[in-house]
């Protein structure tokens, strides 16, 4: 089905070519590889003339494992387990598999990693329009994330179930509410405006359809929405296909300024209880439901009608029908206002943030992107150059199509999702992707490093039934992986941003991994799951407006991927160290080194506090000076101190107590606590 320029893109760009089947390359060191992953890099770097920098030491291999896949440093015993068993080559190689397999198997592996999921999809407890309402609900999809990582579902069916898990099977209504629940990853989809009746629901829907073309298939599909796109063969057909998917999928509504009350959420009791639950107030909430639905839909065709009209009219004819619009718009909000005091008074039953389908349409081209300009028809279909696949009639007209886009997109044939997802992890593993240009993979992104390890690592993937955990491993015991993080002058010369991994990238702790574990040292970090929803007022109370949007922050001690993520307004915290914006899909994080960053650390009052739980305890340790500063030490920093150290740690406690000249300890062990936790060798991994 594809037209021509899209055959001859298809044929000519990489990453819309199927994958290519590729044997790793031989290379001149045989004995230095441990894997196929070493002999891609390998072949490239002998080409160049690179030697590599040399294994990591067990201690910082251990930090490094521990943070990639849980967000925080290893315990004193998995230290000392490791280090001891690590001695030999042989003995690494074991002790580094098991540790990988103790970590996987840790809950803290899928928070790790479902916040990163959680950055690409642009996760958030509120709406984001000039409100920010919030949204209760939406902790359970992102603990479905988090279980279903941790479980290592296939990443074809982890997609499929947010796209499309209201339509498929269970056979339990615990595994229908899962089904459902995963959905609300389009439910996520930003929302925006104040009014019912002139609601934007195409910028809602732009929304969903770039993220998905972004975080699935690395495709910027929504710049096609008012014009074909400008670089890759993605036409305003293409875009108004998946469109057409989208617009026949009924989203619910969290709230807005003039509609001060959820609708169209998702039960997750069985049907017939949760009829019964609303049977006496059913009646009313089906009639203002379709007199509102009616006059929007009259009010949307008044629109078009008068833009059809407008060219033609003259100054009087003009202002009658926009006269005659604005009363329909008036009556809408009217019935909007009535239809939200009732849904307050329904009767609370567990529901989720999450879709269903509506009603089957497909959509009309929007002229330069207004809904009020309508063009052509255009079929539910997938873009042309990705295969162009209609939905079939039969299947259109009974639903929105939603299963059939799932199926396309984690289908095996599909060259770009698979690649996408194992670049994603490559990135988050090395810091920089094979394509570094993550969510771009069209003509416009950057080409890949190592197109052959992409594919070999890609067909691996898929062939081990699309586990990221099993990526995760081959990734992880590469010798390449394992490599310190020491430079090299005469590398640097040819390759300073090391594009062909001689050494280890250096890389900042993140937000999250910086207040986790300045808790977990301090011993206030709770560590269970956050399982209950925030204590967001009733829907009764709400009166949420843009000039007074929801701002609520409810702090906690437990892991940060738990505190709640509003999309207006972002903590200071996360916004100084560079956390992820909840508005878009967030690719790559900085990592800045600011002014900012530094008077965190000598003035923030939570840091204060935890220096101060950890002082506590180290007072309440019946050791000596010395042996406490290296316990401190070691604690903070993951190995312990030398002579030179432990000198300077005695002469700062000595320094700070006679200055500040009181009767308690406390002061000067929180201020050496301080002192460490603002090193570079705590703020950074080698």
């Amino acid at each position: 089905h594809a037209t021509e320029n899209s055959k001859k893109v298809l044929s000519s760009h990489w990453s819309f070519r199927p994958l290519a089947k590729v044997d790793p390359p031989e290379v001149d060191d045989k004995a230095w590889p441990r894997g196929p992953v070493d002999r891609f890099l390998q072949g490239k770097r002998e080409v160049a003339g690179l030697v590599v920098a040399g294994d990591a030491d067990a201690l910082t291999l251990i930090r490094r494992a521990s943070y990639v896949l849980t967000g925080l440093p290893p315990t004193p015993r998995q230290v000392d387990e490791f280090v001891t068993a690590a001695h030999s080559v042989k003995g690494r190689e074991k002790a580094f598999a098991d540790l990988m397999d103790g970590l996987l198997q840790q809950r803290t592996y899928g928070e790790r990693w479902g916040r990163h999921w959680m950055d690409w999809v642009r996760y958030a407890d509120t709406a984001g329009d000039n409100s920010d309402f919030p949204i209760p609900q939406a902790y359970l999809y992102r603990n479905y994330i988090i279980d279903s990582l941790n479980d290592d579902v296939p990443y074809d069916r982890f997609l499929t179930e947010q796209l499309a898990g209201d339509l498929l099977p269970a056979d339990t209504q615990a595994e229908r509410n899962r089904l459902t629940i995963a959905t609300g990853y389009l439910a996520m989809a930003r929302r925006f405006g104040s009014l019912i009746e002139r609601y934007p629901w195409h910028l809602t829907i732009e929304d969903t359809i770039d993220n998905v073309g972004r975080t699935m298939m690395g495709l910027t599909i929504a710049c096609a929405r008012c014009h074909d796109h400008k670089f890759d063969p993605i036409s305003t057909r293409d875009y108004y296909g998946m469109y057409g998917i989208f617009a026949s999928t009924r989203y619910p509504q969290p709230g807005l300024e003039l509609f001060q009350a959820q609708q169209h959420l998702v039960p997750l009791i069985p049907e017939d209880e949760a009829a019964a639950a609303l049977a006496e107030s059913q009646p009313q909430t089906d009639k203002l439901t379709t007199a509102l639905q009616d006059q929007l839909a009259a009010c949307e065709q008044r629109k078009v009608e008068n833009a059809s009209k407008e060219s033609s009219a003259t100054i009087a004819e003009q202002r009658k029908m926009q006269d005659e619009l604005d009363d329909m718009l008036i009556n809408a909000r009217r019935l909007g206002e009535k239809l939200a005091d009732h849904l307050k008074k329904l009767p609370q039953i567990p529901v989720a943030y999450a879709v269903q389908d509506g009603r089957p349409q497909s959509a009309n081209i929007q002229i330069k992107g207004e809904p009020a300009r309508p063009g052509a028809e255009v079929s539910r279909r997938f873009p042309d150059v990705l295969g162009g696949y209609a939905i079939p009639d039969d299947v259109a007209k009974l639903s929105s199509g939603r299963l059939q886009l799932a199926e396309w997109i984690a289908n095996k044939d599909n060259p770009l999702t698979a690649r996408v997802i194992v670049n994603r992890v490559w990135q988050r593993h090395f810091g920089q992707g094979i394509v570094p240009s993550t969510s771009d993979f069209g003509l416009r992104g950057q080409p890949p490093t190592h197109p052959e390890l992409l594919d070999w690592l890609t067909a691996d993937f898929i062939s081990n039934g699309w586990s990221l955990k099993h990526l995760q491993r081959t990734i992880m015991t590469s010798r390449s992986w394992q490599l310190s993080s020491r430079d090299i002058r005469e590398n640097l010369i040819t390759d300073p941003t090391n594009q062909l991994y001689w050494k280890a990238n250096r890389r900042r702790l993140d937000a999250e991994s910086i207040r986790d574990t300045l808790m977990l040292i301090a011993g206030t970090l709770d560590l269970t799951p956050q399982t209950k929803p925030y204590p967001i007022p009733p829907q009764s109370q709400w009166k949420y407006t843009q000039h007074h949007p929801f701002k609520d922050e409810y702090t906690s001690h437990k892991r940060s991927v738990y505190l709640m993520t509003r999309r207006l307004t972002a903590e200071s915290y996360f916004q100084t160290f560079d956390g992820p914006d909840p508005n878009v899909c967030t690719s790559n994080r900085d990592e800045s080194v600011t002014p900012l960053q530094a008077l965190y650390f000598v003035n923030d009052r939570f840091f204060h506090e935890q220096a101060e739980h950890f002082a506590a305890q180290l007072l309440s340790r019946s050791e000596s000076q010395d042996r406490t500063a290296e316990f401190a030490f070691s604690s903070i920093l993951g190995r312990p101190p030398d002579v030179a150290e432990t000198k300077v740690m005695r002469a700062h406690l000595a320094a700070v107590t006679e200055r500040l000249a009181g009767d308690s300890e406390k002061p000067a062990w929180s201020s050496l606590i301080r002192s460490l936790q603002r090193l570079n060798e705590f703020l950074y991994i080698d």
